[in-house]
């Protein structure tokens, strides 16, 4: 008799262990870019893991400001929506609510360092789920996430005053997620309310 498997494929987001790969890949394809003058052990599994994990204790800055751990408070969707307001988005609220899977409570952790960009992402005090990762360019004010494909790239102004960190959406070239644009996303997801250092 042939078993015949109920099991059905997984749709989503890859485990975060086949992110972690992919970012390690990444990383190590692009390289160190001028305005990082080290990446020491950034480069192997183990450092690459902890980054997406947020696991602090393996963080090498490379000077920057921008650099280190950093924990939005609670959002809500109304905080979502009246940034999205704020840049003229009114008519992509809607959507983004039904389609984002947002939580009353949503709270974000953003990793960067060795040349990685990490958002976690936890909805009602829930654990920490993989939401944004790529590797980085800082120049100045200015970073571009360069996403895995190393085509996509999100572009942000930052500013840190009293261990807050602010982004500012300048563009990006993120094609349409749940048939939303990209740049929603990313306006209610790092604009929305500034970051606090944690680390």
């Amino acid at each position: 008799m042939k078993a015949i498997s109920k099991r059905q494929p997984r749709r989503g987001r890859p485990p975060i262990g086949v992110t972690a790969l992919a970012v390690i890949c990444a990383v190590r394809y692009y390289g160190c870019s001028s305005s990082q003058s080290s990446r020491s052990g950034s480069g192997t599994p183990a450092a690459s893991a902890a980054n997406a994990n947020g696991n602090a204790s393996t963080l090498t800055p490379n000077g920057s400001a921008l650099e280190g751990i950093w924990r939005t408070g609670n959002l809500t969707v109304a905080d979502m929506a009246a940034v999205l307001s704020r840049a003229r988005l009114q008519k992509w609220i809607q959507p983004f609510r039904a389609k984002a899977g947002l939580g009353h409570s949503n709270a974000f952790l953003l990793t960067i360092a060795n040349g990685i960009w990490h958002e976690g992402w936890s909805v009602d005090g829930g654990p920490y789920a993989d939401n944004d990762d790529g590797s980085y360019r800082i120049s100045g004010d200015t970073v571009v996430i360069i996403h895995l494909t190393g085509a996509q790239t999100v572009t942000y102004r930052w500013s840190v005053q009293g261990g807050m960190l602010r982004l500012t959406f300048v563009g990006d070239t993120m094609g349409p997620n749940k048939g939303i644009p990209d740049h929603v996303y990313q306006r209610a997801f790092y604009t929305a309310a500034p970051f606090q250092r944690r680390k």
